[in-house]
């Protein structure tokens, strides 16, 4: 698929913004575009263009000034994996020449320019039959004359009242040139008297067209020309109208659309003829949009999921499909349960044009999944009954066997024991590079004592929990937490993981088991790191907030890793739920989380997912 990035300029096009108006004016005309861009830590922060420069000559700004402040029009960017025909639109929607592109983290990728359009732009796509007249529309701006006595000051005036790109130099109808924003811009550059005739510097002959010719013939002499604007002459002779490339966009941008529905026409037609529901992706490099649907695809899901996201249809079926395909171009019965049916959906990714579109067939299997789903659901009530027996019989004993014990210490443990293996290789490694000083040395000894102290703490939690105390102490809660991260903090740093402890005010008190509040912290410590180890964000980050709400503490732990399945999310609390099964995970942390802060805490611990990942919120008595 063609993208932006393929037609994009580089070098030339953008400045520091600190950069005075001078360098900007002298960009331009190097660039022979008419813009530059501002970059502040090489993000788009603003751009002045030649039209915004000719004000300034006007208003005799001193050009020595920095160039930002005088930016004031909003940067209009792309990102630059977007598929070409988008930028038809926003150039065309927001009436300028240039687009911004940015890569996928915010910072500049280059600079795309309307003759680049022109050049990938397809010849049937504006039609052999198509005429200047077709294009020309009552809102055009009125062709503005100027008589060849008239100064380039004059000149100046007449584009920024009439907000005009050029001006046409004229003596009783007879056409002798044109006088354009960029003349005026390097006659400023140049300090050029602006008092000296526009004939010295306006550009001669005009090129010209009639309402009559073609539309091909004219783009292909802007091209070869290297000119934005055609002269348009009506059928009597006379000075119609000024044609220029965001006209023609104007109408391109509509005719794209129509020629990709001629192309595909007559395949749609087909495609509604049959049973099946046929769903059509436009896919971009970031994003995908439901482009087009079949007949019984309407019956089936309605006109409203046309433009919008898949996710919005599949749900979070949708990026395991769209992996699916990704990896293999093609999927065969895929299953996905939607609005009350079940559905299998087979499809491939196709090429229109410059485009990538998936394509999806729908076969409804509810009557089949139905009788699968009785059966499965038989083997999972037949297992539910043997894990409450098994629960029964582990609440009734109480833990109290060695296995189990040693099973539990174990999940506590596994964690601490990665990450002493990891305080050892940076040892190791420092020692190699010759970076092992007592003070990174003691620094590795503290939170090597750390996890050992911690591990044998977890022996006496497990031993204190499960023994009847009704002993209470009184503890700050904010120094509980701060412990609890330092004792993980190698794991979170090993994956680049932020924590983030907001507490105002400083001081909260529970008078309960702070060891046993702490193992709490621990697990959820713990199952976010996990989660954010396997994400592929950017900036990860654990966000833990303490509140007070009337005689409660709130505390309140968030992630970013994604949350968790919606189907499991309220069985989380459960024993033998987990996320992590696959990975050693047994489903004992956060069942022994909720009890610890109902029996021990007096508290309560829900579990919500937002739009990031997943929250937690620990309610228990301040003191």
């Amino acid at each position: 698929m063609n993208t932006l990035s393929a037609i994009a300029h580089g070098e030339g096009f953008s400045l520091p913004h600190t950069a005075i108006l001078s360098e900007a004016m002298s960009c331009m005309l190097e660039n022979r575009n008419g813009s530059v861009v501002l970059l502040k830590e090489q993000r788009p922060v603003g751009i002045l263009t030649e039209g915004m420069v000719l004000d300034l000559l006007e208003d005799k700004v001193d050009f020595t000034q920095e160039v930002l402040p005088f930016s004031k029009q909003p940067v209009v960017t792309a990102n630059y994996k977007r598929p070409i025909e988008s930028a038809f639109d926003l150039v065309v929607t927001n009436n300028i020449r240039r687009l911004v592109l940015i890569d996928d983290g915010g910072c500049y990728a280059g600079m795309v320019l309307q003759d680049d359009l022109f050049a990938f732009l397809e010849e049937d796509v504006y039609k052999a039959d198509l005429k200047v007249v077709n294009i020309l529309s009552a809102e055009m701006p009125q062709v503005m004359l100027l008589s060849a006595q008239k100064t380039l000051h004059d000149a100046l005036r007449l584009m920024r009242h009439q907000k005009v790109g050029s001006v046409i130099i004229a003596d009783d109808g007879d056409v002798k040139g044109i006088i354009t924003e960029k003349d005026i811009l390097a006659a400023g550059h140049q300090h050029k008297d602006l008092q000296q005739n526009v004939t010295v510097l306006m550009s001669s002959p005009v090129l010209s067209a009639g309402v009559d010719d073609a539309i091909t013939i004219v783009i292909a002499q802007m091209k070869e020309h290297s000119v934005r604007r055609v002269l348009v002459y009506d059928r009597k002779g006379k000075v119609y109208a000024v044609l220029t490339n965001r006209d023609i966009f104007k109408h391109i941008k509509g005719n794209v659309a129509r020629m990709l529905e001629i192309k595909l026409r007559h395949a749609k037609e087909i495609m509604d003829m049959l049973p099946h529901a046929i769903i059509e992706i436009y896919d971009a490099s970031n994003q995908q949009v439901i482009h087009w649907i079949n007949r019984k695809a309407r019956e089936l899901f309605g006109d409203v999921i046309l433009e919008h996201a898949p996710e919005e249809l599949f749900g979070e079926a949708w990026q395991m499909l769209y992996e699916s395909l990704r990896a293999a171009g093609v999927i065969e019965s895929f299953s996905v349960a939607m609005q009350g049916r079940i559905f299998e959906f087979s499809g491939t990714v196709s090429k229109n044009i410059n485009s990538r579109y998936i394509k999806l067939i729908a076969k409804d299997v509810t009557e089949h999944e139905t009788i699968k789903q009785q059966l499965r659901d038989e083997v999972a009530e037949e297992s539910k009954l043997r894990r409450e027996q098994e629960y029964l019989m582990m609440q009734q004993s109480r833990l109290a066997s060695m296995g189990e014990m040693i099973g539990h210490i174990a999940h506590q443990w596994r964690q601490p024991l990665a990450q002493l293996g990891g305080i050892f290789m940076n040892l190791e490694s420092a020692q190699v590079f010759g970076e092992l000083d007592d003070v990174y040395l003691k620094k590795k000894m503290k939170h090597g004592n750390a996890m050992i102290k911690y591990m044998s703490q977890t022996i006496d939690d497990f031993r204190l929990f499960f023994t009847p105390n009704e002993n209470s102490e009184r503890f700050d809660v904010v120094l509980a937490l701060y412990q609890a991260v330092n004792i993980v903090s190698a794991g979170l740093d090993y994956h680049h993981i932020d924590v983030e402890i907001d507490a105002k005010p400083k001081k909260f008190f529970a008078r309960k088991c702070a060891s046993e509040f702490a193992q709490v912290l621990l697990n959820l410590l713990n199952n976010s790191k996990d989660a954010l180890a396997q994400s592929n964000n950017v900036k990860r980050y654990i966000h833990i907030s303490l509140s007070k709400d009337k005689n409660e503490n709130v505390l309140v732990f968030c992630d970013n890793g994604g949350g968790v399945n919606p189907l499991i999310l309220s069985e989380v609390f459960k024993p033998y739920v987990s996320t992590k099964h696959d990975k050693g995970g047994t489903g004992i942390g956060l069942y022994m989380s909720q009890l610890i802060m109902k029996q021990k805490m007096n508290g309560s611990i829900k579990a919500q997912n937002n739009e990031k990942g997943v929250c937690f919120t620990l309610r228990f008595p301040s003191d």
